[in-house]
């Protein structure tokens, strides 16, 4: 099961008041609804892809007006897609459309329509079920989204969402609006908010877990280039006191500690490199002491090579 069905299995097995439930009646309406007339009758279409969502409407509308629905189910022309379900609702149409506001400009009647935080969070909890998706928590992004064919709906869809600060944006894609949000904290206060509380557990659940494999990913490999650094670094030192130890030249006693100490453990770090100084000629040593050294047998390979004075 994807991550976004989870979400909107729990999203509509919430209980709501009745205020709620004409907010997210009138979503699924704006949504995804369609005003047509058969017959001299004004007849109201609800159109999902969800079995789900289409049983969450169907409670609404015989919970809200008693209405006589007709439930149909359309094929889709591609053959990857599922079955469109229809319902058609054919009483107190006038009632409906005059109660959640579906002819007029969203914008003048929204707070109208969503006088509360909780109304305003039920219109976006259908909103979400009707057009909404959520990447699973264990991919590389975390994105949620909305998208519907009207511009002020988007727009509306955002207003919603940024009075609860969710930092939501639109962006166009092909004849679409789309409302998303990325950041993972967002996406989970946006679950939260609308009722998900099981799937903010799991989400979040995978999202530490991810953030903690990729925290453990960071730090070897982190230690992996240190290595590396540490490896190379003395495969030079190591080549120049090689080419130095080619002449028969006198070196100072200090360098030449250094220069024993280095043939002696190839593979060790500065750190470890002093505490090993330390130990054979209880003499202590900093790292920049040994940075110091290293660099004066680098000059004393390059003098060699050159011909110039030690």
């Amino acid at each position: 099961m994807s991550f976004t069905k989870l979400v909107k299995e729990e999203l509509v097995t919430i209980p709501v008041e009745t205020s709620e439930q004409l907010a997210e009646f009138a979503a699924f309406l704006h949504m995804n609804g369609d005003l047509t007339k058969r017959d001299q009758k004004l007849i109201l279409i609800f159109k999902t892809n969800s079995p789900t969502v289409a049983k969450r409407f169907l409670q609404l509308s015989r919970t809200l007006y008693q209405a006589e629905t007709t439930l149909l189910k359309k094929q889709q022309q591609k053959l990857t897609k599922k079955p469109q379900i229809l319902i058609e609702i054919d009483s107190r149409v006038k009632d409906i459309l005059s109660e959640i506001k579906l002819l007029e400009p969203l914008f003048e009647t929204s707070d109208v329509l969503l006088p509360s935080e909780s109304t305003k969070l039920a219109f976006l909890r259908a909103a979400f079920l009707s057009s909404g998706s959520v990447n699973d928590p264990k991919t590389a992004q975390y994105h949620l989204e909305m998208s519907h064919e009207r511009d002020d709906l988007s727009v509306l869809l955002q207003s919603l969402m940024n009075r609860f600060e969710l930092n939501a944006k639109i962006i166009k894609r092909r004849h679409h609006h789309v409302v998303y949000l990325k950041d993972a904290e967002h996406i989970s206060e946006f679950m939260m908010r609308v009722g998900a509380q099981n799937s903010v557990f799991k989400f979040e659940d995978a999202r530490i877990k991810r953030d903690f494999n990729n925290s453990i990913n960071r730090v070897m490999n982190c230690e992996i280039a240190n290595e590396k650094k540490v490896y190379e670094a003395a495969s030079k030192i190591i080549d120049e006191i090689t080419f130095i130890s080619s002449y028969n030249i006198l070196i100072d006693e200090k360098i030449k500690r250094v220069m024993d100490l280095r043939m002696m453990y190839p593979e060790f770090n500065l750190r470890e490199l002093t505490e090993q100084y330390e130990a054979l000629y209880d003499e202590p040593i900093s790292k920049s002491g040994l940075n110091h050294r290293f660099a004066k047998i680098k000059h004393i390979a390059q003098a060699l090579r050159e011909g110039s004075p030690l």
